[in-house]
């Protein structure tokens, strides 16, 4: 069973842990359990099964979930979602030249242990038992989750240069994670989550 926080202001507990000046990956990890639906692609019908640091012969895989979806031709099938995560703390790019960043080596730790994690569990047979996969395709690659707003890029650039080179360093990874399917989050767009999943609570005891 998973350790989860407690429900009660869920949105200021994380907040807290992402402004935090410390290493907080572990702690921040627990509050996926509120912003599950953010790591599908496809909407969630029942959600099977998660599991954190799943252990396999290539390391622990930080975050894999796997849920009901309908596929691309409307049929009911499950399917997991292999995430890596890093703390808000970590920055996500560093100045590379004045003009150009590069990954941070956190990223790129990342990165490398979602692909070699996912490349074993898709072809695990014990995976699939556990996850309630029914093919090694329905098994997916989700995802980094790092950084956030004040650590997307690390370099003395000013403030608005340091937005413009990140978006043009997120463009140019895309170029490598849009065909495999790959997501970059940083922990704010979980923040967001909360904080949508807040105001529709609010709503709904309102009426």
């Amino acid at each position: 069973m998973l350790d989860v926080p407690q429900k009660n202001d869920l949105y200021g507990q994380l907040k807290n842990l992402i402004d935090d000046k410390h290493n907080k990956e572990l702690e921040c990890r627990r509050y996926l359990h509120y912003a599950k639906y953010l790591l599908f692609k496809e909407t969630v019908i029942n959600f099977v099964y998660v599991e954190t640091e799943y252990r396999a012969h290539t390391g622990d895989s930080d975050y894999v979930i796997s849920g009901e979806v309908r596929d691309e031709s409307g049929v009911l099938c499950t399917r997991a979602y292999v995430w890596e995560l890093k703390a808000p703390q970590c920055f996500v790019f560093e100045k590379d030249t004045e003009n150009r960043l590069r990954p941070t080596r956190d990223l790129v730790q990342a990165e490398n242990q979602l692909l070699n994690y996912f490349d074993e569990l898709k072809g695990s047979s014990r995976a699939h038992a556990e996850f309630g996969v029914s093919h090694p395709e329905n098994v997916r690659l989700g995802g980094v989750i790092i950084g956030c707003s004040r650590t997307k890029v690390k370099g003395d650039y000013e403030t608005a240069k340091k937005a413009r080179l990140y978006e043009i360093a997120r463009r140019c990874r895309d170029f490598l994670y849009n065909p495999a399917n790959i997501r970059l989050i940083l922990w704010d767009r979980v923040l967001e989550q909360l904080e949508e999943r807040m105001f529709i609570n609010q709503t709904y005891e309102t009426r």
